[in-house]
């Protein structure tokens, strides 16, 4: 069923839940985080196409090394502000607000992961994104290709990573495996 929300509502809220709702998570918990941690985000290979559907200008500043957690929320801001103003597409932006908020997820992960290098190198805390795959829910429906348990594999992969790995860390991981970003 197409969803007749105007865009600019779909992408307030799915900003809010994806991308600050995990950012809220995290600011809050990160600090709390014990030696030999792990933190899977939760991104989609969504956010993959979605960038591959942003301006060059937008994917260099999502694809930097150095980008800051805070210029990440501007540009996440920006997004929304300009799907109100009608001229996200004008702007860069793909047309999709899920993909918008997964590339939140992924950068952000990216981000937070350069930061326990910074801070807590000795902990060796394990931080990445990762996509589940098209997994039969409510949302994706009942001709997604994955069960449940099949969607969990990658996030509990990443979740159990052994306390001698340094690796994967920072990355987008799909089907237990490294995917470029």
């Amino acid at each position: 069923v197409q969803d007749t929300t105007p865009f600019a509502v779909q992408a307030e809220v799915t900003l809010k839940t994806n991308f600050f709702g995990t950012r809220n998570v995290c600011t809050e918990l990160l600090p709390l985080m014990k030696p030999y941690g792990r933190v899977v985000n939760v991104s989609s290979m969504v956010s993959s196409s979605a960038l591959g559907g942003c301006s060059p200008e937008l994917q260099q500043k999502f694809r930097s090394d150095t980008i800051t957690e805070e210029e990440l929320v501007q540009l996440m801001n920006k997004f929304v502000e300009d799907t109100k103003k009608s001229v996200h597409q004008k702007e860069g932006w793909p047309n999709t607000a899920y993909g918008v908020s997964k590339i939140g997820v992924t950068v952000l992960s990216r981000i937070q992961a350069r930061l326990l290098n910074e801070q807590r190198k000795g902990d060796h805390i394990l931080l990445n994104a990762c996509c589940p795959g098209w997994v039969r829910t409510d949302m994706a429906g009942p001709r997604a290709t994955k069960s449940p348990e099949e969607g969990a594999e990658t996030p509990v992969y990443l979740a159990l990573l052994p306390s001698n790995a340094d690796a994967p860390h920072g990355q987008f991981v799909s089907d237990k495996t490294v995917r470029p970003w």
